[in-house]
């Protein structure tokens, strides 16, 4: 029922309840009209080449560097990150089980999370690993710091939003997930976190980054509910193995 291009209501006419917004310029703070800043390209750079450090890459393995999300394209907030890719030939990654290495990647992820704290101008940088041959709707846009040009340029959004059908699934999910943090349902929460995280997934491969799902869970990562929830479900954890 969800997984759609949202309509109905034009994107310039968002109430101020939402997080979300639609421009029409890319992060002027990153980028020169089109083009990536010398400095930002310079820093994101390095930022990779620390991370696959970090997890012992061989230099062989990267095949391309990327830069997606929010601030490549025109619908970033003050909560965006730089989420930046690094495109990886599994060929390379000796003593490795090939079904393993996607959790094994992120782990390291999460560990090189818990002990850096990377910013650039103030924003986040966050590193992932993927693999070659991923296709990504043509709204999104993907930008090869490795090669300083676009693979892929954001389009704008020129749809119709349907403001209070987002706000009304928004307001339902922050209350089934309050609920279940009042009344200490662990397993009901993760359930919730995978059916929203699918859910995003399947919307970006379809309608790319303006599918409805992916704009609910932006919508609730920005207010603070998917931190939230990832905080309940650690102490959750941690109470249950605990002796008082």
């Amino acid at each position: 029922m969800y997984n759609r291009v949202l309509k109905h209501i034009k994107a310039s006419d968002l109430r101020e309840t939402l997080t979300l917004r639609f421009r029409d310029e890319l992060n002027p703070v990153f980028w020169d009209g089109n083009q990536l800043k010398t400095n930002v390209r310079d820093a994101l750079m390095k930022f990779a080449k620390a991370f696959a450090e970090y997890v012992d890459l061989d230099d062989r393995a990267i095949t391309d560097i990327l830069l997606l999300g929010g601030n490549a394209g025109y619908n970033y907030t003050v909560m965006s990150d730089l989420d930046v890719h690094l495109v990886v030939d599994p060929q390379y990654i000796p003593d490795c089980d090939p079904e393993l290495i996607d959790d094994y990647y992120m782990d390291k992820k999460t560990l090189w999370e818990l002990t850096h704290k990377v910013r650039i101008f103030g924003v986040p940088a966050e590193p992932y690993i993927e693999r070659p041959g991923i296709t990504r709707k043509k709204s999104q846009g993907v930008y090869s710091l490795l090669k300083r040009s676009w693979i892929q340029e954001p389009e704008k959004f020129d749809d119709e939003l349907d403001e209070k059908e987002l706000e009304k699934k928004v307001k339902t999910l922050k209350h089934k997930i309050d609920t279940y943090i009042q009344s200490e349902s662990p397993e009901e929460l993760r359930q919730l976190v995978t059916k929203l995280r699918v859910g995003r997934s399947a919307s970006l491969q379809k309608y790319g980054e303006y599918g409805f799902e992916n704009m609910v869970f932006k919508e609730l990562r920005n207010i603070g509910y998917i931190d939230k929830v990832r905080s309940a479900v650690v102490d959750f954890k941690t109470k249950s193995l605990s002796l008082q």
